[in-house]
Parts: C-alpha cells; structure tokens; sequence
C-alpha cells in the first residue's frame, strides 16, 4: 500500500474532456475526415458497447421468463424471478450511466467539509466494500471547499469503485485527502487521492480515461470520464498521478 507520505508521481498525461456543447464545433477525427464520418464512427462504437452489454442482459430476461412460465417449482420460479430483477436493474444501471455521462453537469458549488466528503463517500458503498477502504484527511486539507457535495461524492465514488474492483479481497485501497501541491492561499485547492496495490500494465495507462474503455466486459466504461468530467466542472483535473508498485501502486488523484 502507499506510503504515510505521497511518493514522488509519475508524469501521467491529464484527461482533457472536450466541449459538449451543441453548439460548437469539434475537430475531425482524423485529417480529411468529415463531420458525418466521425460521426458514424462514433455512432457505430456506441452501437457495438451497447450490443455487448445489452445483449447477454436481455437473453438473461428471456430465458428465465421462460422459466417463469414453464417452471412448477415455485423455488424455481422464484429464482428466475429474482435472475430477471437482477438483469432489468443492470440495464437500469447502465442507461444511469448513459443518461449522467451524456447531459451537461452544471455544478451548484457551495461550502463542503473535506473530512465529510470523505466519509459521506464511504457511505454509500455496502458494507463489505466499506470494509475494505481505509481514509485518511491529512491536517492541512481538513478543511471546507467550495464544491457541488453530490457530485463530488459521485466522482469519489467511481475512483472507489474502480479501485475496489481492481484489486482482489481481502486487500484495501486508500482514500487520502491533501492540500493539493499547486495550491497557494488563494487558491487553496484539495488533492483526493484514491490508491490500490498493483500497477495499470498498458502501453498507454491514459487509455482508461476514454469513454466505454473497460479491462473488464460487465463495466461500460464510463466511470472515469464521468469524473474527470466532474472535476472539470470544478475548474480542477483528475489524472492517473502514480502508476508503479516500487512507489506504491496505482493512484487517481482527483484536484478540485
């Protein structure tokens, strides 16, 4: 795990999230390309993510549907019933998903203690996952920030749940606030710092920032960009600031 201090991070590029704004324009995709093929492009991605979440969740439906019907066993029936409420919730979860990453975020700042974001954040995980995150608010960033409180949980708790799931149980992630290194008395910004044990083993660590890439088939992909498009709202940046075991693991530090 990390240690007490921050170790020194490795340069990682930082996600910047483009204008969603229908009004303006954004540049081709690549030289010559016009507006229309970036645009299929995009469209034809979005149709493959979706057919490959989609698709196992509705043939889940439909199979134990037909359970329901044939099956006599009511304990049998019940199961089906509770594999089809199972499948309807993930779509649910993913068209949320959809549904955050594609609506403008208009964040309503106002003051919010860091040590409650913190353990607010931590909340909203199960019980198990709670379990299994430790915090930690260094003196120098106890302190109130001026930030939208929900949207601030909700970007902490995708680089949770990113960390929980990147790393295998019974081990624990971090949760670390500190005064963000850039940070003056002017503009006292706070580093959130979400640590796990390992390393991202790509050519390209910043790929995970693009929206529906996933290391995992069952994610949409989308938790990363929803937050670095959080951040953004905040005038702050989320980046990948260490990506090593010899210094202490993986670390999403989310400044805002």
């Amino acid at each position: 795990m990390p240690p007490d201090t921050s170790p020194e991070r490795t340069s990682v590029p930082t996600l910047e999230v483009p204008s969603t704004s229908s009004g303006a324009e954004r540049p081709d995709a690549t030289e010559g390309s016009s507006p229309a093929g970036g645009h299929d492009e995009a469209l034809k991605h979005l149709t493959s993510v979706l057919t490959r979440h989609l698709a196992p969740l509705t043939n889940t439906i439909a199979r134990h549907a037909d359970r329901l019907v044939d099956a006599p066993d009511p304990k049998r029936r019940r199961e089906s019933a509770m594999d089809v409420l199972a499948a309807s919730a993930q779509i649910d979860d993913l068209l949320a998903a959809l549904r955050h990453y594609s609506r403008p975020i208009d964040a309503a700042a106002q003051r919010v203690a860091v040590a409650d974001a913190v353990e607010d954040t931590i909340g909203l995980l199960d019980d198990t996952a709670q379990t299994r995150v430790r915090m930690r608010v260094e003196p120098e960033a106890d302190r109130s920030i001026d930030a939208d409180p929900a949207l601030l949980r909700q970007a902490l708790l995708n680089l949770l749940k990113n960390a929980l799931e990147a790393t295998t149980a019974p081990e624990t992630v971090l949760l670390r606030a500190a005064r963000a290194d850039d940070a003056s008395d002017e503009a006292p910004q706070v580093a959130f710092e979400v640590w796990n044990d390992g390393e991202i083993e790509l050519d390209d660590p910043s790929v995970v920032f693009q929206p529906f890439y996933s290391a995992r088939p069952q994610h949409l992909g989308l938790g990363l960009p929803i937050a670095a498009h959080i951040a953004e709202q905040h005038d702050g940046s989320l980046r990948l600031s260490t990506n090593s075991v010899a210094d202490g693991g993986t670390c999403f530090t989310l400044q805002v």
